[in-house]
């Protein structure tokens, strides 16, 4: 347990950070309890509860008619189209447990490249009342490192760069470019501090410790602003060369979502098109994938941030803050579907594959959290927090959407990460 100043200083840090854009997924904020307990980099994922939001429940096939203030409960088990295959997911127990915690978002679980189960609760748009369905499109968060990740493999598979390449290649006016490579970007062991944590967007968490209510209440009004204010690259990398590296680069591992900025840089000069086209272009639209976005254009859901009794309804942030870090927004079908693209080896070849699923000495690939049997990662963005788990060999993958960040734990109001560990379970 911990005393009230603790856990207030430890709540106030997270959602400053989360505010900022949380585009990381297993960062600091978003490794899963597994992962956590084996890497002393994460810090404790929190959630504050939220009692007025009415849940509601339903298919991947059903939508509301009508937006109420209760919207009606219904489930169904979607039909397999394999008179052979009888999914061992225990949907039964799936229901039971969704009903009994608190949750606003969409779940989708598959099997054998099949939706055996799904669920949706809470509201997409708070304001109309309108409910969360199947088809409603939310932030991912840091699920983008996967696009991030697959963008850069591509390059090296057109001979325009080398994952061995040091930054000086790339990125020249960078402090430390000499000395980090393009793998330990990738991989999270690069030593350079994250630009979400650190300070270099204007905060600092020491200022928290005296935070007032008076400050409290200004928090909305300056985290639109912060939130609503572009992030210029150039710029970007100017004040993220002020900052030493946390460690010797190759040497440790550090979740750090300025990897991931820097590598979104990269995919821009060598390929001359800017982030959100390159991935249309050329990871989207060659899968014939739909209802996947890297933008926040198409988004129909609003987030929301709790902190104690507080909500805060926050505008989305600028791509530019979450950019190739996590600006990736769709729907849960349009994960799953490129999540078959994954567990296909498809875009690129096996030689990419095999690098982007080498969790190394340290359990993180490029973009994946590689565990035993699976692979994972979860995202954050202000208002949102996602998780998808991956098991290519029995084929299950289960999708978690949530389009409200709570920030103190408690267990009727989990993360996506913990719910996705607690229906993984129901496999059978």
């Amino acid at each position: 347990m911990h005393n009230t100043d603790t856990k207030q200083k430890k709540i106030l840090s997270g959602l400053l950070a989360l505010s900022i854009v949380l585009a990381c997924a297993c960062g600091k904020t978003e490794e899963t309890e597994k992962t956590r307990k084996t890497r002393a980099q994460k810090t404790e994922e929190a959630i504050v509860t939220d009692d007025s939001e009415k849940e509601t429940e339903t298919s991947s096939e059903s939508s509301a008619d009508t937006a109420t203030e209760e919207p009606e409960t219904t489930t169904e088990e979607p039909e397999t189209t394999t008179e052979t295959f009888t999914s061992a997911f225990d949907a039964e127990k799936a229901k039971n447990y969704m009903a009994s915690i608190g949750f606003d978002g969409v779940v989708l679980v598959a099997e054998n490249d099949q939706i055996v189960w799904t669920h949706a609760s809470g509201y997409a748009d708070r304001k109309n009342k309108t409910p969360n369905t199947l088809d409603t499109v939310f932030e991912f968060g840091s699920i983008t490192k996967q696009f991030t990740a697959a963008a850069i493999m591509q390059l090296e598979e057109k001979g325009l760069l080398s994952t061995e390449d040091t930054l000086d290649k790339h990125i020249p006016e960078y402090k430390y470019a000499d000395q980090i490579t393009i793998h330990q970007l990738l991989n999270m062991t690069s030593g350079i501090s994250d630009y979400l944590f650190n300070g270099m967007l204007g905060f600092s968490f020491d200022e928290l410790n005296g935070m007032t209510l008076e400050m409290l209440l200004d928090f909305e009004d300056t985290m639109t602003k912060l939130v609503t204010t572009p992030l210029d690259k150039d710029e970007f990398v100017q004040k993220l060369s002020e900052y030493p590296l946390d460690f010797t680069p190759g040497t440790e591992y550090a979740y750090s979502n300025s990897n991931y900025y820097l590598l979104g840089i990269i995919i821009e000069r060598l390929s001359g098109m800017a982030y959100d086209e390159y991935v249309r272009e050329n990871i989207l639209q060659p899968l014939n994938l739909s209802d996947l976005y890297p933008d926040i254009d198409h988004l129909t859901s609003d987030g929301r941030t709790d902190l104690f009794i507080m909500s805060f309804d926050l505008p989305h942030q600028d791509p530019t803050i979450s950019y190739a870090v996590g600006v990736m927004t769709g729907t849960a079908e349009g994960l799953f579907n490129w999540e078959k693209c994954v567990m296909d080896e498809m875009l690129l070849s096996e030689e990419s594959w095999n690098k982007v699923l080498d969790g190394g000495a340290f359990g993180y690939g490029y973009g994946w959290n590689i565990e035993n049997g699976y692979i994972e990662h979860s995202g954050m963005t202000l208002g949102y927090n996602t998780n998808v788990r991956v098991d290519s060999d029995s084929r299950r993958v289960i999708v978690v959407l949530s389009n409200i960040q709570p920030l103190e734990g408690r267990d009727k109001k989990p993360m996506s990460s913990e719910i996705c560990e607690e229906l993984w379970q129901y496999y059978g």
